[in-house]
């Protein structure tokens, strides 16, 4: 995180590797946990566009990695998603994925739904990718969506863009194992 509110330049995939890798290594030399997150939330929060960028791709990879772990923010993840100006579809999308993972409550999911599908409408594909995973992740929790969010998975496995393919492909498992397991 350090790395991103220090370096000014473009923030590839590489620094958002080292960020995350970081974050999860303060947690583990000794400092609280807690105070990792607080930076995370804090620079998710800042009125600064690169800041929040950092913090929403690092808040989405975290979540992918420890889903829940920033659950006690997850309504703040949700806020910030919905309040991001449109030019931000980069760091919305990052916040909408990580809200999805930690939307811990079904009331929590609820009210995530209509930013997810919102977003299933854009033009831009990347935003599109990113909501039919945060679709996919809560509708593994939520079974009166799964029917739908298959739909979608099975089409955009389909569709002309890759982004939509690869989503799709890395989604999918997901919400066939937890039909599959709530059959059990």
């Amino acid at each position: 995180m350090k790395g991103c509110v220090i370096k000014r330049r473009a923030w590839g995939s590489s620094d958002a590797a080292a960020a995350a890798k970081e974050f999860f290594s303060r947690s583990r030399k000794g400092r609280p946990r807690k105070a990792a997150i607080r930076e995370l939330i804090r620079e998710l929060c800042s009125d600064d566009p690169f800041d929040h960028r950092c913090a929403a791709e690092l808040a989405r990879l975290v979540s992918r990695r420890e889903p829940g772990i920033l659950a006690a923010f997850g309504d703040i993840l949700a806020e910030v998603a919905a309040g991001l100006p449109m030019e931000e579809w980069q760091a919305r999308g990052y916040v909408i994925v990580a809200a999805a993972h930690n939307a811990m409550t079904r009331p929590q999911r609820l009210r995530l739904l209509p930013l997810v599908r919102t977003q299933l409408a854009e033009e831009r594909i990347a935003v599109r990718a990113m909501a039919l995973e945060a679709f996919a992740i809560l509708a593994a929790n939520e079974p009166e969506l799964r029917d739908e969010a298959m739909e979608m998975l099975e089409a955009a496995r389909h569709d002309e863009a890759m982004a939509m393919r690869c989503r799709a492909k890395l989604m999918l498992p997901v919400v066939m194992k937890a039909e599959l397991n709530s059959r059990r």
